[in-house]
């Protein structure tokens, strides 16, 4: 599997252009939560521009003239606006641009006749065909290897520091989980839910929270900003603990129990620690790349917030868990000598929850 993505260009569509893509948004088009289209996860493709007032909208799949696969989230409004006073959240949305970001990629408005007022807004996003982070880790078909693995949890930590500190104000407390991790045709990793701070005391008559946490309604401002910042760290903890176990964690409770089991195994050897991680991978890792992929995600998961490291730090770990693996070579013989020699496999465990 290769890793790469290109950024699509922020634009305004034409309407026509639209009901071209989706056969004038016919029937067949629409898509309800939580279908997929090629691969994407819809009801958490969409969550970032559910800010808006109005009922929950249509979805849509479509393809451009050019051949690009899209998904389309239309929004009927409320009260009637002029295009002009979007202006503000439109630009917010368009600078939203990150490689490891789902990126919507224009909008489109359709006016009333009457009064040349807004009255459905048209945003319109990638189509990612392969699916979530965890159905390539977790699921049927071809599995992500050790190295994959970790260049994917640094793909979601730099989208996560672009939403810390690449726009003002910073966007956090993300409740990120590893459905919220889409993967590109090169099998590059994009967040595709994020809290987006669009409200504004002055604009709370055009904007509301719908589809936004009530963390969302928050300033993000000193101690609170770096409050909201540990909930995200801790939310990466989790998703690189389904990374080295390799099965879901549905619950706070599998967390509870996976986080002792990698606690007390990685206090032992090398030979515990293998005996936790994901079978498909436990010949591919280096005993110092695993070590520091477990020691970073135990950090992560602290129940002391001030004890979680910093998206900086979240980030430097893992590019060095990268920079570990890279060079290492397994002698095959050793690593089945070393899964066998622990009689008390800890993967049963993990497996009975």
């Amino acid at each position: 599997m290769k890793m790469g993505a290109n950024r699509p260009t922020y634009r305004a569509f034409a309407l026509e252009e639209l009901k071209e893509a989706t056969n004038n948004f016919s029937h067949p088009s629409i898509v309800g939560e939580p279908s997929l289209i090629q691969g994407v996860v819809l009801v958490t493709l969409v969550r970032p521009l559910g800010v808006i007032v109005g009922p929950g909208g249509s979805i849509y799949g479509g393809k451009l003239g050019d051949g690009t696969a899209i998904v389309i989230r239309s929004i009927k409004m409320r009260k009637k606006h002029s295009p002009t006073m979007f202006t503000q959240h439109i630009e917010m949305i368009s600078r939203l641009r990150h490689n490891h970001l789902v990126s919507c990629i224009g909008h489109c408005f359709e006016c009333c006749p009457d009064d040349s007022t807004v009255g459905i807004v048209y945003f319109v996003f990638e189509s990612l065909p392969n699916g979530t982070l965890r159905s390539s880790i977790c699921g049927g078909g071809e599995r992500l290897n050790w190295a994959q693995r970790i260049t994917a949890g640094i793909g979601v930590a730099k989208g996560i520091q672009f939403l810390h500190t690449g726009i003002m104000p910073g966007v956090f407390s993300n409740h990120l989980k590893i459905t919220d991790v889409l993967l590109d045709p090169n099998f590059h990793v994009k967040i595709c839910t994020y809290n987006l701070p669009l409200l504004a005391h002055q604009n709370a008559g055009l904007m509301g929270g719908a589809a936004v946490s009530s963390n969302g309604l928050k300033l993000n401002i000193g101690g609170r900003e770096k409050e909201e910042e540990k909930d995200d760290i801790y939310d990466i903890g989790v998703i690189l603990m389904e990374i080295l176990v390799g099965r879901p964690i549905m619950s706070q409770n599998d967390v509870m129990v996976v986080k002792d089991i990698i606690q007390v195994s990685n206090k032992m050897d090398d030979a515990a620690r293998r005996s936790i991680v994901d079978s498909t991978i436990i010949k591919e890792c280096s005993t110092e790349s695993l070590k520091t992929v477990m020691d970073i995600c135990l950090r992560c998961l602290s129940d002391d917030p001030t004890a979680r490291p910093s998206i900086e730090d979240v980030l430097w770990t893992l590019q060095f868990a990268a920079q570990l693996q890279d060079p290492w070579r397994h002698d095959s013989h050793h690593i089945h000598r070393l899964s066998d020699s622990n009689p008390n496999n800890l993967q049963e465990q993990i497996s009975r929850g």
